[in-house]
């Protein structure tokens, strides 16, 4: 009996994706998965319940059980990545996960004014009210001498966590993360508030994947309330999610260029991105594409002048974008620095899950464009990496640029005819998921709607699996590349923390 066959065998809910299971169920579908590859997705809590949602042949499927003294058992026994959901469970509403394989604090470090802030009865707060005090697991005792580590206040442009190193002749040897330094409490802001304040709320998860969250969003509340918008403001999202994917690994690409010393290209990486946003802000309402799409529809400053916009970007990038390329690949030492760091290997993939650039990067066909609505006919897998390399990543990047600015010029001429239209939406008690490819890999939200308000909503991104990939490849490397190791991998703490 496969995994997904024990959910299926759980009692039916309201929602038909949805099965709800005892607790012998639930352990026996733990041992089900330490030997089957349905795709894990998240664990999310909700007070009394604790929800676990895959994704066989890209369609949602989820299992629930009921908490018992506040306890269930865990998942991270057989999906690695679990560990990270059942640390923010407990943080949040003190539920326990049994057998977990890794119980340190996630978010709560001793000094919220209460702990278990979201449990039925939240507890005393913390009495820590310094500098939060990191404990390091046994293991990194036995690897070598402990080093202060990185972050997570740098001075620089990282992201806020801390990551402590276990070093050994002058190379890493050992390292875990500490994160929970840009935690917003967007679980409690996103419960039972009106449907656009929770659209505005998903646009500022993560900055640089806005219009990702946005669609992702917009997607779930149009699946639960079974809509679909139309084709033109389909193909006005395609435009903005590429428009999107192209800022974002410009800017990305400018990093690690100037972590690696090569500032010629990083500054030629934000010209070209600078250039792009000029000729886009006017016409989106928004340089950092916030707040353009809503449930049903778009809200855009002109929409109407989309596809002119495209065809103008397409002919900046067609002038600049192939002296980027050649600017990359020609650098003295960039290319030989990058290729010998960072390494990500299938196995590692595989366990984590993590899927995007990164996975694609490795030879991975993993991009779920392919399934999106709006892109038939417009996507197609261009990826031929295979090694896996940091210099691999960012050779894929630029390629996805190129990639992207094809189908801003495909879309051109088949947007903008009208304002799009929007579809009016009907706000019935129901669950709903929408997945989008994002920059940095699939975007999913599940959204639970009640009396026409957002009852709950919980946000899959790539962040916690590239936390995970990233204390995998650090061991070997020396302290000195931890910055743009973690650039590589788009290490986003405030999408991680939310």
């Amino acid at each position: 009996m496969n995994a997904a066959s024990h959910i299926w065998a759980g009692e039916e809910t309201e929602t038909p994706w949805r099965f709800r299971l005892q607790e012998m169920a639930w352990r026996d579908l733990v041992d089900a998965l330490k030997h089957d590859d349905l795709p894990f997705v998240g664990l999310w809590c909700d007070g009394t319940d604790v929800h676990a949602l895959f994704l066989p042949d890209g369609q949602p499927l989820a299992a629930t059980l009921a908490l018992e003294d506040s306890r269930y058992p865990a998942l991270s026994p057989a999906r690695d990545i679990s560990c990270l959901y059942e640390r923010r469970i407990y943080d949040l509403y003190g539920a326990e996960g049994m057998w977990a394989t890794d119980v340190r604090p996630l978010l709560d470090h001793d000094v919220w004014s209460s702990s278990m802030p979201l449990a039925e009865h939240p507890g005393a707060g913390g009495g820590q009210k310094g500098l939060i005090h990191f404990q390091p697991a046994e293991h990194m005792h036995q690897e070598g001498d402990m080093a202060d580590g990185w972050g997570p206040a740098t001075g620089g442009m990282e992201p806020p966590l801390h990551v402590a190193l276990a070093l050994r002749e002058g190379r890493i040897r050992a390292a875990e993360t500490v994160t929970g330094y840009a935690h917003r409490g967007m679980e409690l802001r996103w419960r039972n508030s009106r449907v656009e304040d929770a659209c505005k709320l998903s646009t500022r998860v993560a900055a640089g994947q806005s219009v990702a969250h946005q669609v992702a969003f917009c997607l779930a509340v149009e699946d639960a309330c079974k809509e679909q918008v139309g084709p033109e403001i389909r193909l006005l999202r395609v435009a903005l999610l590429e428009l999107e994917r192209i800022c974002h690994h410009l800017f990305l690409l400018a990093d690690m260029a100037r972590l690696a010393g090569a500032r010629l290209v990083a500054s030629a990486c934000m010209a070209l991105r600078e250039r792009l946003i000029q000729e886009a802000a006017p016409i989106t309402g928004s340089r950092l594409l916030m707040d353009v799409c809503v449930p049903g529809g778009l809200s855009l400053r002109h929409a109407t002048q989309m596809g002119d916009m495209c065809g103008r970007l397409c002919e900046v990038a067609e002038r600049d974008y192939p002296a980027l390329l050649a600017l990359w690949q020609e650098y003295p030492g960039l290319s030989m620095q990058l290729a010998g760091m960072g390494k990500v290997t299938a196995d590692l993939l595989e366990r984590v899950g993590l899927d995007g650039p990164t996975a694609r990067a490795a030879g991975w066909d993993c991009d779920g464009r392919r399934m999106m609505p709006g892109y038939e006919g417009i996507w197609r897998f261009t990826s031929g990496r295979q090694d896996g390399t940091t210099e691999d990543r960012a050779m894929l990047l630029l390629e996805e640029v190129g990639e992207s600015l094809r189908m801003l010029d495909e879309v051109a001429s088949r947007i903008g005819l009208t304002a799009g239209g929007s579809v009016q939406l009907s706000m019935q008690d129901s669950e709903g998921t929408g997945m989008v490819e994002g920059p940095w890999g699939g975007i999913l939200y599940w959204v639970s709607l009640k009396e026409g308000r957002v009852e709950q909503v919980f946000a899959r991104n790539p962040s916690s699996a590239a936390l995970l990939t990233f204390e995998a490849i650090l061991p070997g490397h020396q302290p000195d590349d931890v910055a743009l190791l973690a650039r590589s991998l788009d290490i986003n703490a405030a999408a991680l923390d939310q």
